[in-house]
């Protein structure tokens, strides 16, 4: 291989003509570093893709978790159910009543709601740790992130079912509760991926 000497563009060795700039090949000439600005590109695309290829390396097989997740979901459900099988019909009836929007919840759902995220959080904190444990530990942190709001939830229901605080206060809460998750999952995420740069 060598290089224009005028654009320093690489060629074949048996070139007559640099086919960027037009410059005649009169003699080989001896192989120079690329302009600065070139390899500098380079040098980043190559450390991205050296990134690439060790995750690729670190992820240890398929992650079946989301589909175990589904059916824990499912499961919470049956579960929610056979404690308190009048549950649906006090569901549809609450939901009837929205003629001109939300109603607030009735204090006869609470504990099955309050069972539902309990056994959602649960979930949450076993399917981060089986990530960690498999080597996606951002994946096992924003779990485990989201198990604690399902379990910040669970707690409003249990103390709005108690009487402690009003209806009003549990839409507020909710997305405070949610906000502050994503806020916190997007924290970890992006502390882990500066930590990781090296461009």
């Amino acid at each position: 291989m060598i290089y224009c000497p005028k654009c320093g563009k690489v060629l074949p060795d048996n070139a007559i003509f640099c086919d960027r700039c037009g410059q005649k090949m009169s003699e080989p000439v001896s192989p120079t570093p690329p302009p600065p600005f070139e390899g500098r590109w380079e040098r980043r695309w190559e450390r991205r893709m050296d990134r690439f290829e060790r995750k690729e390396r670190l992820d240890r097989g398929p992650d079946y978790l989301d589909g175990v997740g589904f059916g824990v979901f499912l499961i919470a459900i049956a579960w929610v159910y056979l404690q308190y099988p009048w549950v649906w019909d006090e569901i549809m009836a609450w939901l009837r009543t929205w003629t001109t929007g939300p109603i607030m919840l009735p204090m006869i759902l609470a504990q099955p709601i309050f069972l539902f995220f309990v056994v959602m959080g649960a979930w949450g904190i076993l399917e981060g740790g089986l990530r960690m444990a498999s080597g996606r530990v951002m994946r096992g942190l924003g779990n485990i992130v989201s198990a604690l709001g399902s379990f910040a939830i669970a707690y409003m229901i249990q103390l709005y079912g108690q009487g402690s605080i009003i209806g009003s206060a549990l839409l507020p809460g909710f997305i405070i509760i949610i906000g502050a998750s994503i806020l916190l999952s997007a924290i970890l995420n992006s502390f882990a991926w500066s930590s990781t740069r090296r461009d």
